[in-house]
């Protein structure tokens, strides 16, 4: 009986099998790579919140050096109590309250005046069409040229202070800008979230203001 010979086949499979595991290592280490890029960036990312948060500005003081005008992001009643106190001291020569809802009438927001109403007819400005940050800043924008202004306080929410900076100033570089910050129920003493929600919301404002910062970087490059 003759002798079997080599099997010629065996060659052909065992490459096979190599570039096959050659494709799956491939494979692997893509996503390896990706997955390792993806958790550096949410680690960057994570380090750049909790830098964020400490570094947002405390509430200030009842006083502030003077400015041409006083100026409102809504989204709070203590921030317009907090605009209006500012201004009936004599921070600023006019008020503006910008993102007013339409549906609120200007009987209803003098109401809160905590002066003289001769004042708040003369002098307080209601700006009812911004519905976003970006839409307060060019609110802004037009009233402090309509006015000539040179100077402005500034008033929001600590957390929002620093995106609420970044789109102003890109508006107004010529502008002197003083932030006047409104304590808010996210943080405690020593700029600590109040809780798991409060992370939450600051963490998606410091999303929107990383992307502030890159829009007004791109605005200026261009």
């Amino acid at each position: 009986m003759a002798l079997a010979g080599p099997d010629l086949r065996i060659p052909a499979i065992v490459g096979r099998c190599c570039s096959a595991w050659r494709g799956w290592e491939g494979t692997l280490s893509l996503a390896a790579r990706i997955f390792l890029g993806l958790s550096a960036l949410f680690l960057v990312w994570a380090i750049g919140l909790i830098l964020f948060v400490k570094g947002l500005p405390e509430p200030e003081p009842q006083s502030v050096a003077a400015a041409d005008g006083v100026v409102v992001y809504t989204g709070g009643g203590a921030r317009i109590a907090a605009g209006m106190t500012l201004m009936e001291k004599g921070a600023g020569k006019r008020l503006l309250i910008s993102g007013v809802n339409p549906e609120i009438s200007r009987e209803e927001i003098g109401k809160m005046w905590p002066g003289a109403i001769e004042t708040f007819d003369c002098c307080v400005d209601l700006g009812d069409q911004a519905r976003t940050t970006e839409g307060n800043a060019a609110e802004v924008s037009d009233w402090a040229r309509a006015h000539g202004f040179a100077s402005l306080i500034l008033v929001t929410s600590d957390y929002h202070m620093p995106r609420a900076m970044v789109e102003t100033h890109a508006r107004l570089p010529a502008v002197d800008i003083t932030s006047y910050a409104v304590a808010s129920d996210l943080l405690e003493h020593g700029n600590r979230p109040v809780s798991m929600d409060a992370w939450r919301v600051l963490a998606i404002e410091y999303s929107k203001y990383l992307a502030a910062r890159v829009k007004t970087f791109a605005r200026i490059a261009a």
